[in-house]
């Protein structure tokens, strides 16, 4: 498949589209057992994880709410990165919608993004609980909840990541965000973290998520301060 560049769909209301991020979740598994990074999300696919899988397919109702400046108490985006598909025969099984103009495009990764919002084990967590204190009072502040890349796409999802995240900081400053948030997995040498600093993120803690039968699990919070 021919790598073409990258366009970000903001319309996201077709169940479609969650079982396309369900399936890019379950295609990361293999590829981070891989690396050695096997401990970030487990073995378990997230399609047959019921909680996941109902918290992504929640990602579409209110990202269309919001989208359509419909009331409500919550505000969340959700964007798909595509690349157009020349060839007909690589889309076996992958995630495609067809315009207008009869053009293939392939859905290749995608980010959720909430504002004024934090999960409930940063909000808990005694390394991370004053930050969380200090940026709702500081003012509006959003959080990538989610940032997925669907692995069996290939070549076609290269730079789909950083170019996600480029539109989640447009967006999070067009909200009136004074900074971005987000957390994950520190381990297998901060790779994950490194990743993020390398897009202008600064991490601004470390925390550990006890778990019953399983070493801990270690996570970094970052921030990227924005310019509104």
């Amino acid at each position: 498949m021919a790598e073409t560049k990258l366009h970000i769909r903001e319309i996201c209301h077709n169940p479609t589209d969650g079982d396309f991020i369900v399936a890019a979740f379950d295609s990361a598994l293999p590829h981070l057992a891989s690396i050695g990074s096997g401990d970030q999300w487990g073995s378990t696919p997230f399609s047959e994880n019921a909680e996941r899988r109902q918290r992504i397919y929640n990602y579409i109702p209110l990202s269309e709410a919001s989208r359509l400046n419909q009331e409500g108490s919550e505000h969340g985006r959700l964007f798909i990165a595509e690349a157009e598909a020349h060839d007909r025969s690589d889309l076996q099984g992958l995630s495609f919608r067809v315009d207008d103009y009869g053009r293939r495009f392939l859905s290749v990764a995608a980010a959720f993004v909430r504002e004024n919002w934090w999960p409930g084990y940063i909000k808990a967590h005694d390394s991370t609980r004053s930050i969380c204190e200090n940026a709702d009072i500081d003012g509006v502040s959003c959080y990538v909840e989610s940032l997925i890349s669907d692995f069996r796409t290939g070549a076609a999802r290269k730079g789909a990541g950083a170019t996600l995240l480029q539109r989640v900081r447009a967006h999070s400053v067009q909200r009136g965000a004074k900074a971005l948030y987000l957390d994950c997995w520190a381990g297998n040498g901060g790779s994950l973290v490194k990743f993020y600093t390398g897009h202008g993120f600064v991490k601004v803690a470390d925390f550990l998520i006890e778990r019953p039968d399983a070493d801990g699990w270690a996570g970094s919070l970052l921030k990227l301060e924005l310019e509104t």
